[in-house]
C-alpha cells in the first residue's frame, strides 16, 4: 500500500476586511507575501508531519505610509483549512482511501 502524504494546512491572513468591505483601502501591507497576494492578504501552507506537531509561522506588516485613521484596531482574520481535504467521493465499491485529519 502506498505511504500516505503528511497533511498540508493551506492558511490566509487578511488585514483590515471590515474597512475593504465599506470600500475603503487598506491601513497595512503584508512584508514577504506571495506575488499573487493582495498587499492585505498573505498565504502560505505547513505540512503537518505527524499528530501533534508543532509548528510556528511569522506574518509580518507594515502600516501605510499615508493612513489617517489611526485610532481603529486593526482587525486581522486568519482562514485555515487542510489541503484536498474537500476532494471528491470515491465511486461506489472502490476501496476507501485513509482517512483525512480534522481539524
Amino acid at each position: 500500500a502506498p505511504v500516505p502524504l503528511p497533511p498540508v494546512l493551506e492558511y490566509v491572513f487578511d488585514a483590515d476586511t471590515d474597512r475593504r468591505r465599506l470600500g475603503q483601502a487598506p491601513r497595512v501591507s503584508f512584508l514577504g507575501r506571495r506575488p499573487s497576494d493582495p498587499e492585505h492578504q498573505f498565504s502560505d501552507t505547513v505540512e503537518l508531519p505527524r499528530q501533534h506537531a508543532r509548528a510556528c509561522v511569522k506574518a509580518t506588516f507594515q502600516l501605510q505610509d499615508s493612513i489617517r485613521d489611526k485610532l481603529r484596531p486593526i482587525a486581522v482574520t486568519l482562514a485555515y483549512g487542510i489541503r484536498g481535504a474537500g476532494a471528491a467521493r470515491q465511486s461506489r465499491g472502490a476501496a476507501l482511501p485513509p482517512l483525512s485529519p480534522v481539524l
